[in-house]
């Protein structure tokens, strides 16, 4: 495959990956009625935030960027917008928790990668960094409360974002030039039928899937977790590549949503809440799957409007300025 343009083909799955978040968040409310959703569900999580991890990693080869602009364009957002949740969150459950310390649903992803892109030039010293911070990943499991400052997840995905900082184009290239279609498409539909037979035999708990919980708490022996997580890992990496080898490079009729993915990422969930509130249960009626089906799509085309971005700078900018 040829890769005719980088900056579409970067975009292109940037609108991918964002696509599949805000699926994937949407029928998460659903998984526990359905075997087929569950399957779905399990399968994007094999490898859309890994996937995701990897691309920003990619882009972050800049390494003498200051760390006030990861203050301003991470940190700073993560506490305001942090805060916001919680505050609906305790306006709606009647709970209150610490919202600097916990991150709120999504939110652990702009955390971890200030975490990720703040460190990067101090990782990137120590020789044998990448297969470090496998074997890190794999251990990390074995600790308890790791979603405190998103700890678990930002460990548990760092080698993907590792991975993505040491890939080149030429890489890329000389990957892609040892697979085919055919190879892709086969890999793919395979993962889809192990996904599904996972969900039905339910073997695995999905949880295991976001690396934020301890093997303890997923009541998963120390041993069968270790091993679960390196086979989570090399099904990642694989899946992720079948993936980007069936995603255009050229410019498509979405290729300009990728320059958005930071807003809809930030302003679809709270879509999704009112959707998790206008239908509570999964009746299985043709009107619930049209929702499911089309809202995402929606979500993701509509987000990516000039006025969020604009939303989004306007509540945003006049804290940061406050940052010399």
């Amino acid at each position: 495959m040829a890769i005719t343009n980088k900056k579409y083909f970067i975009d292109n799955i940037k609108v991918v990956l964002i696509f599949l978040v805000v699926f994937g968040h949407l029928i998460e409310r659903y998984i526990d009625t359905s075997n087929t959703l569950m399957g779905i569900y399990m399968f994007i999580y094999i490898f859309h935030m890994p996937l995701f991890v990897y691309i920003s990693g990619y882009l972050s080869k800049n390494i003498n960027k200051s760390n006030k602009i990861f203050l301003k364009n991470l940190l700073i957002p993560y506490i305001f917008l942090n805060i916001i949740w919680y505050v609906l969150a305790y306006i709606y459950t009647g709970e209150i928790n610490l919202p600097i310390i916990y991150p709120g649903w999504t939110l652990w992803f702009l955390l971890s990668l200030f975490f990720w892109r703040s460190s990067l030039k101090y990782l990137i010293k120590f020789k044998y960094i990448l297969p470090i911070s496998f074997i890190l990943g794999i251990l990390i499991g074995i600790i308890p409360n790791g979603s405190i400052l998103s700890f678990s997840r930002t460990i548990v995905f760092l080698p993907f974002f590792l991975l993505g900082y040491y890939t080149d184009t030429q890489k890329i290239k000389y990957i892609f030039n040892k697979v085919n279609i055919g190879i892709c498409i086969l890999g793919i539909l395979t993962f889809m039928i192990v996904s599904f037979f996972i969900a039905n035999k339910n073997i695995l708990d999905y949880r295991f899937l976001y690396g934020s919980h301890s093997y303890k708490e997923l009541g998963i022996d120390i041993y069968i977790g270790i091993i679960s997580r390196t086979l989570l890992y090399i099904s990642s990496m694989l899946l992720s590549l079948f993936i980007l080898y069936i995603i255009p490079t050229n410019k498509t009729f979405f290729t300009h949503i990728g320059k958005s993915t930071m807003y809809i990422y930030v302003f679809h969930t709270y879509i999704v809440l009112i959707i998790f509130y206008l239908i509570p249960s999964w009746n299985k009626s043709f009107f619930t799957n049209l929702i499911i089906i089309v809202s995402p799509l929606l979500i993701t085309y509509i987000l990516s409007y000039k006025c969020f971005e604009k939303i989004y700078n306007m509540v945003l900018n006049p804290i940061c300025k406050l940052i010399k």
